[in-house]
């Protein structure tokens, strides 16, 4: 009790001296547990000065000196504090010395193993890291990757300064809901030790293994054309697909608005050829998984195309009308033409006229 209020003495009295106090150099040190280590201690005069350590420490020199060197080949006391001092102990001072080991592994689990792993229900996954110090420089990043390779941070936690220096396990929580979206992402955490400038630049990071999850969810339609009405035209074919994202992959049901001979079903496809108008109704797809099922209903219209019909009757129409033309030309062409030049009635009225000739030239001779 006695050395530790001299000790603290002697520092309140170097610091209200500092020109007469002594000079480490460099004055912090971070040392990887078993590498080397070294400081030195300088003073403006010489003094006699020597070294108090668990390793490497050093007696007061016989000689004054202005400087005098601390060199340990191997750090092993993670408490270590070396301190340099002076004749009478006028004058103390502590090397800052930071000692740290790299984790001897980093691994991510679940708190309690989930059997499946459910969307919307609460899990709790841990980062164990071993052997670590000092644990209170360490900081623990939950990380997630998405299928299509989206890196999001879920969290980075650091343990309370405990000053505790030797080697410690930390182990790490993290609360987690997943979403239909996690299925197939990854999970995963690093532990970086972060020891300021003077450790080693940049800051190691240690990382887990990947934790490769399976979410379950209920089935989600994605239909097309959609949820909604629409209309087709009378003879054409209407074709529906019900496809629904679900894990369990879903099983499929369709509910038609009444039989149809011609309609086929093949999983999420509902397929009716030569639509009439009976086919109009409302069609009802169920997606089914063990987690639940989704429903979605088409209200189809079957329309007629009238337009076919209008164009048929105008040919129609055409068709007789030429029909028609043709039967009265060919009547009156019969009456007006043919039956005015028959031969037997074109022959009498040749002789007539040559009688009416012949007597005339007679009546001039005469004359």
């Amino acid at each position: 009790m006695e050395i530790v209020i001299l000790v603290s003495l002697l520092s309140l009295y170097c610091d209200k001296t500092d020109a007469e106090c002594l000079v480490i150099s460099p004055a912090r040190l971070v040392v990887k547990y078993g590498d080397p280590a070294s400081s030195n201690c300088s003073s403006d005069t010489p003094v006699q000065m020597g070294w108090e350590a668990t390793q490497g420490g050093t007696d007061l020199t016989d000689k004054e000196v202005k400087s005098l060197n601390w060199r340990v080949d191997s750090v092993t006391d993670w408490n270590i504090k070396p301190t340099c001092y002076t004749e009478g102990g006028q004058c103390l001072k502590q090397l800052n010395i930071t000692v740290y080991k790299l984790p001897d592994s980093v691994s991510i689990s679940y708190r309690k193993y989930p059997d499946p792993m459910v969307e919307k229900h609460h899990y709790q996954l841990q980062c164990l890291v071993q052997n670590i110090a000092p644990i209170e420089r360490l900081r623990v990043t939950f990380y997630k990757v998405n299928t299509t390779g989206e890196q999001t941070e879920l969290d980075t936690q650091q343990k309370s300064k405990d000053n505790i220096k030797t080697p410690e396990n930390g182990i790490y929580t993290l609360d987690f809901t997943p979403s239909r979206d996690d299925d197939r992402a990854q999970l995963w955490c690093s532990a970086m030790l972060d020891l300021g400038p003077e450790g080693p630049q940049p800051p190691p990071v240690m990382e887990s293994d990947s934790l490769n999850i399976n979410v379950l969810y209920k089935p989600q339609i994605t239909m097309s054309p959609g949820c909604f009405s629409m209309s087709i035209t009378e003879g054409d074919t209407l074709s529906l697909n019900c496809s629904a994202n679900g894990n369990p992959a879903p099983s499929y049901d369709w509910l038609l608005p009444q039989a149809a001979p011609n309609a086929t079903e093949e999983r999420s496809v509902v397929t009716i050829t030569n639509m009439a108008k009976s086919h109009s109704g409302e069609y009802t797809c169920i997606a089914r998984n063990p987690l639940g099922n989704s429903t979605c209903t088409v209200n189809v219209e079957v329309t007629v195309d009238y337009l076919p019909i209008i164009a048929g009757l105008a040919a129609a129409a055409v068709v007789i009308l030429l029909v028609v033309s043709c039967f009265i030309y060919s009547s009156y062409y019969k009456h007006t033409r043919i039956g005015h030049y028959q031969l037997k009635d074109m022959l009498p009225r040749r002789h007539k006229n040559k009688q009416v000739v012949h007597h005339n030239r007679m009546d001039q001779s005469f004359m």
